[in-house]
């Protein structure tokens, strides 16, 4: 019983006390129990033993066990929701509030159902699938086909061909990709959705491709002037709590943000995840913590936060390393997190799509990098502008299920980049990279933490203290460095 509910709990992403997980053990509705704390939109961020109590007695939970007393003042107003903020920040696409996962084999279906479907109608704009049809009927007519379908397989075949093993709703089909073509250099990853132009062989037991079309983004996606004078500042995983967290880095930010007359510009910061260093995330990080409180690195974080300019709106979002739950897309940082900050913080999902004065602005923190790095050759977190074309030429954050980055079983599928945004930005591998694909921005924001021991294991190298700009009027971009005085 005891193995059984610390599932359920991990599965969901919430924190349990050890002496809470006793009480319910030894509980007669231990499950009962569970599903109240699963359902309650208000539990705690960590539950106790005294909200297990409460809750196996039906009773409203009107006191439970509060975290150590806040560093960062209690903001006198109700945080506001993002309908309430000002005009210049609008949320677009977000799952805060509305996850409807259960986790059953249904609800992972729907999932790949929709994102099927939504990367289908955006591959039947493309000329070169012109009369699509589904694979079933292709096999009837035995000629030139086209037909689009989900990757379940990649190999190399002894001869150095590709062959896919290809889906649709109600068929399946081997695709053969030959070596030497321009699409046989290319690199095919598992859940991807692509459209095949070919014809069958002669068996008719697979398709020869003569055209392997990808969603991509369009051309000519550059950002025309509109008369902003706003500046957005990207700054991502300052792992506050880390002991290679670079405060003085941190204050040569703040100072220039105080102070510079350049900084004046800046209306907008955005922070894509891992805002603290967590606990328990990689093998040794107790070691690596200079604060071991969860709690108390996001009452620090808060702190930090307030010497930035009153002027400046946040957007924060959670990383891997963040008190949500691990499975992406991740709702936003609960409110026992959220109330530490003043309200000109917007806390949103990973990812989300959010406008800011007139400019389209994808954020995701960007864990599958890593899976990214580990199935195409070549690869590398190093690298990662490179990976986020891959992510838009695929339209997907994180098309592989069942690699490192764990996915959870909404029935929409959060992850397609079903409209293209300006600007792309993400965090997560500690680099820091401005560069443009088909005139969208693309951007990775850096790093507050020197190198860790783990990152040192795996030859990782930070590019810490860089913050990544973007003029929302002209579209120009820029880094500002503050890694050395």
């Amino acid at each position: 019983m005891k193995k059984r509910i610390l599932k359920v709990f991990q599965d969901k992403g919430i924190l349990v006390d050890p002496d809470a997980i006793d009480e319910l053990t030894g509980a007669k509705d231990a499950m009962k129990c569970v599903d109240a704390i699963l359902s309650d939109p208000e539990r705690p961020l960590v539950v106790t033993k005294a909200d297990v109590q409460h809750y196996l007695t039906c009773q409203p939970v009107k006191t439970r066990a509060k975290p150590r007393p806040k560093v960062a003042p209690e903001p006198k107003t109700a945080l506001p929701t993002s309908e309430e903020k000002p005009a210049e920040i609008r949320i677009l696409k977000d799952i805060t509030g509305d996850s409807t996962c259960v986790g059953n084999v249904i609800d992972f279906a729907k999932l790949f159902n929709d994102r099927f479907q939504t990367l289908k109608k955006i591959l039947a704009r493309r000329r070169e699938l012109a009369g699509m049809m589904s694979i079933d009927r292709a096999r009837k007519i035995r000629k030139d086909v086209r037909f689009v379908g989900i990757v379940n397989d990649s190999r190399t075949t002894k001869n150095g061909h590709t062959m896919l093993d290809v889906e649709d709703e109600d068929d399946r089909i081997q695709v053969l990709i030959m070596k030497g073509s321009k699409k046989g250099m290319d690199a095919f990853i598992k859940d991807e959705v692509l459209g095949i132009v070919g014809s069958f062989s002669k068996d008719g037991e697979l398709v020869v491709a003569k055209e392997v079309i990808r969603p991509e983004v369009p051309m000519n996606n550059a950002m025309a002037p509109n008369g902003s004078n706003a500046i957005v500042a990207f700054v991502s995983d300052v792992h506050v709590g880390s002991s290679e967290f670079l405060p003085d880095a941190w204050n040569r930010f703040v100072t220039w943000l105080n102070k510079d007359t350049l900084a004046k510009g800046i209306a907008y910061i955005v922070m894509p995840g891992d805002l603290v260093d967590g606990i328990g995330i990689y093998p040794g990080q107790e070691d690596e913590l200079s604060i071991e409180d969860v709690y108390e690195q996001y009452q620090e974080f808060a702190r930090l936060v307030t010497a930035i300019p009153q002027r400046i709106k946040i957007v924060m979002m959670p990383g891997n390393h963040d008190a949500v739950r691990l499975a992406e897309p991740q709702p936003a940082l609960p409110k026992e997190v959220s109330s530490m900050f003043d309200t000109r913080v917007t806390f949103v999902g990973n990812p989300c799509y959010m406008e800011i004065e007139g400019r389209t602005i994808l954020a995701y923190h960007g864990r599958s990098m890593d899976d990214f790095a580990g199935n195409i050759p070549n690869m590398s977190q190093m690298r990662p502008g490179e990976i986020m074309r891959e992510m838009l030429r695929r339209r997907h954050l994180a098309p592989i299920y069942g690699d490192r980055t764990a996915l959870a079983p909404e029935q929409k599928d959060y992850l397609v980049i079903d409209r293209v945004p300006d600007i792309f930005v993400t965090g997560h591998v500690h680099r820091c990279t401005v560069g443009e694909y088909r005139g969208v921005k693309i951007i990775n924001a850096s790093a507050w933490q020197g190198q860790t021991e783990y990152q040192r294991m795996r030859n990782q190298v930070p590019e810490p203290a860089r913050v990544p700009m973007v003029d929302l009027g002209t579209g120009d971009t820029w880094v500002e460095d503050f890694s050395s005085s």
